[in-house]
């Protein structure tokens, strides 16, 4: 054997940095967005403290985006003409003195609301679930009986009772609050809560299998499940999912609305707040500094480079922006139904359809609408929840999945459990409510809900 060398060509596609963070930032939710900027502020010297966006009126996409148009300018390429702008744009109306911007704050501080708790933020979904008018009381009642971790507490008898409903009928509506944001609410077990999280398992094999270890936790607490994998994703489930409004000392974050809907003349438009933000303006003292002649060219060279690092962030958050109000507001186009109906109104609709339309690839929209809120006339939704598949039916309506979801759930919530129903029974029921839904579609949907067969179901 002998050595040698050899030259050759590989392509490898890289990302630069600039694409990395805001590929980052976009899939971030608010408040994680909220605490990677205030890290980088902490991290980067040149970034001055001021008081958060939030406090500013409530602006438009537009305007917003003009303001940040003015704070952040083109770098020239001479570096003097560059420090001039660092001058003229980073600062421009940041007197902590201006009687205009301490009017605006004191307005701001005076139209403050207090914190929403677990019980309005389920009540406020109850006009966009498909959960039948007559039973809205109903729903309503149950909602009032959940404690702080969102289990329902309250007495089943003593509810039929007063309300003169059957056990089915509340067990069926307790299961419709389930899939409420946070989905698992209204849950009266674990098992209960945890199995109407299972729609964040992406693989449909391992949410059966997640569903199976649902019905052994004791085994799974002592130790003695052993499939890994299913652990470890029944680990990502929340058997406690009101806990995140608790209002206390911990510093909790809470479900922040970072898209709103609202009623134009043209229709409905789709607004991105980034009020509650911090601005990213630069230091008096460091441009000071580059327009002093004594400064040498070693420290000029690394505040520009500090200032160029926050520019940076300022365009991806800029670009997040943009992205996320493209992509809502083509949501929002394509589902006029759901603000006369709610969920019930949803047509079916991909990801790789919005994609299309935008101009930008599927992933991007994933991870646009992951975590991502919409505040609507409906309520608070999450964006991911407007995508759904569906089915055509024989008059050329088109039906979403999740609706015909959630009349298999609700059926198999209410079914008798020493005697459940079979796919065919199922189908036959959802025929008779109009979806025409065959046997082997049924079992297909069951499948993918993480529902077992009918002789697993007995009990």
């Amino acid at each position: 054997m002998t050595g040698g060398l050899s030259q050759s060509q590989t392509q490898k596609q890289t990302l630069a940095p600039q694409m990395r963070q805001g590929l980052k930032m976009l899939a971030m939710s608010l408040p994680e967005l909220r605490s990677e900027l205030l890290a980088e502020m902490a991290k980067n010297p040149v970034i001055d403290d001021v008081e958060p966006t939030l406090e500013k009126e409530t602006i438009s996409a537009k305007e917003s985006e003009r303001e940040d148009e003015e704070r952040v300018s083109d770098y020239p390429e001479d570096d003097n003409a560059r420090d001039a702008a660092y001058l003229d744009g980073f600062n421009r109306g940041s007197s902590g003195t201006d009687p205009e911007a301490i009017e605006r704050r004191q307005k701001f501080f005076d139209n403050q609301v207090r914190e929403e708790t677990l019980e309005e933020h389920l009540l406020s979904q109850l006009g966009s679930s498909d959960i039948d008018e007559k039973d809205l009381p109903l729903a309503e009642m149950l909602i009032g009986e959940l404690n702080d971790d969102g289990r329902f507490d309250g007495s089943l008898p003593d509810i039929m009772m007063v309300t003169g409903e059957t056990e089915a009928k509340i067990r069926a509506v307790l299961a419709k609050i389930r899939e409420f944001d946070p989905p698992g609410c209204g849950a009266t077990t674990i098992a209960e809560c945890l199995a109407a999280q299972l729609d964040k398992i992406e693989d449909a094999s391992l949410r059966g299998r997640v569903r199976t270890l649902l019905g052994r936790l004791e085994d799974v607490a002592a130790g003695k499940a052993g499939d890994a994998e299913a652990l470890k994703a029944l680990r990502t489930l929340d058997p406690r999912p009101g806990r995140a409004f608790r209002h206390d000392a911990r510093g909790t974050e809470y479900v922040n609305p970072e898209v709103h809907v609202v009623k134009c003349a043209d229709g409905w438009e789709a607004r991105v707040d980034a009020r509650s933000l911090p601005e990213i303006r630069i230091s008096s003292k460091y441009l000071t500094m580059l327009e002093d002649p004594n400064v040498d060219h070693a420290t000029k060279s690394y505040i520009r480079e500090r200032i160029a690092a926050a520019k940076a962030i300022v365009e991806a958050v800029q670009k997040r922006r943009d992205t996320i109000e493209a992509i809502a507001q083509e949501i929002v186009d394509r589902q006029p139904g759901f603000f006369e109906k709610g969920l019930k109104g949803l047509k079916p609709m991909t990801m790789q359809e919005v994609a299309d339309k935008v101009g930008v690839h599927p992933t991007t929209v994933s991870r646009t609408v992951n975590d991502k809120y919409a505040s609507t006339p409906k309520g608070t939704v999450e964006l991911r929840r407007f995508f759904t598949q569906g089915i055509v039916t024989d008059s050329g309506e088109e039906i979403a999945r999740d609706r015909i979801l959630d009349r298999l759930k609700a059926l198999v919530d209410a079914e008798d459990k020493a005697h459940p129903l079979s796919d065919e029974k199922i189908s036959e029921l959802l025929k008779g409510e109009g979806f025409p839904v065959a046997r082997r579609t049924v079992a297909k949907y069951r499948a993918l809900a993480g529902i077992p067969g009918t002789s697993e179901r007995r009990t």
